[in-house]
């Protein structure tokens, strides 16, 4: 299932998109030949947080990676979650972090 925030963010899971005015300059990740573009890789059920339109990229810098969706929207797909439409526009990809009982963040495993 997805959570929608208000209009700006989109929550699916452990990923989070935060809508910004433009993504900063960067180099566009590869596309996954059998996926299409990935969010995040489940790192327990090997499940992806993804697109299959060919209008979406990642546009990664040394410190982040945002999303750029062109032109019409596209529906972020993964096997266990609902599947929101995203509209188009720049986004930011935070981490998700989570406390422990040890009151200590750690990134958010899918």
């Amino acid at each position: 299932m997805f959570e929608k925030l208000d209009k700006g963010q989109i929550r699916q899971g452990d990923v989070l998109l935060v809508r910004i005015n433009s993504a900063p300059e960067g180099e566009a990740e590869k596309r996954d030949p059998a996926r299409g573009t990935v969010l995040a890789y489940g790192e327990v059920t090997g499940h992806a947080h993804r697109f299959a339109e060919p209008h979406v990229q990642i546009i990664k810098t040394p410190k982040a990676r945002h999303l750029r969706v062109v032109k019409t929207e596209a529906l972020l797909r993964h096997e266990e979650h609902t599947a929101p439409m995203v509209a188009p526009g720049d986004y930011a990809l935070p981490k998700q972090v989570e406390w422990t009982d040890a009151l200590e963040p750690r990134i958010v495993a899918d």
